[in-house]
């Protein structure tokens, strides 16, 4: 149970983090709220992440208790049914989870996320070009391996909001500022 209120916790606390970095950022972005997204979209987005929010908040209230029996003593019949109930809940708290993540990443965009995994990405990258010099073959193989899957998660994640690769590629693109 205190599992549940933490991911609760925790996805107040990132539903609040991205509706005050909206409205902080409103006024950039020439009326596109700084997010690559009008208006609309981003109410839209808060909305599906209030929903979500709400699911999550009733799912974990509708938590089953064991009622003060330890499972050691129920039967075998009895811990099964339990361990497949559990089981269904925690899937159904990772689609809420995931698509809370989903609502998240619409209102940072694509800009926003392709900056998060630069800044992710340049430490393994450097500890990579170390292992490398010091000819450290297995960590330099573990770390390309890390780091391919991370761009793996990355590519996908853009995949799914829509970005095409070439989009994606100019989004990684250092941003030149007027002077």
């Amino acid at each position: 149970m205190k599992k549940n209120v933490v991911v609760f916790v925790i996805a107040v606390v990132l539903v609040l983090a991205v509706a005050w970095a909206a409205f902080g950022q409103a006024g950039g972005g020439g009326g596109r709220g700084g997010f690559g997204m009008n208006r609309e979209a981003q109410q839209k987005a808060i909305a599906a992440l209030q929903e979500q929010v709400a699911k999550l908040k009733a799912f974990i209230e509708q938590a089953p208790s064991m009622q003060g029996r330890n499972f050691q003593d129920m039967s075998e019949e009895e811990r099964t049914k339990m361990r497949e109930e559990m089981t269904k809940r925690r899937d159904e708290q990772q689609k809420i989870m995931t698509a809370i993540d989903q609502q998240v990443n619409a209102l940072k965009g694509g800009r926003q996320l392709a900056t998060e995994h630069l800044q992710m990405m340049t430490p393994l990258k450097d500890a990579l070009a170390s292992a490398q010099k010091e000819n450290a073959k297995e960590t330099a193989g573990m770390l390309q391996k890390l780091i391919a899957e991370r761009q793996k998660q990355f590519d996908d994640k853009m995949a799914a909001m829509g970005y095409t690769p070439d989009q994606v590629e100019r989004m990684m693109q250092p941003r030149q500022r007027p002077q």
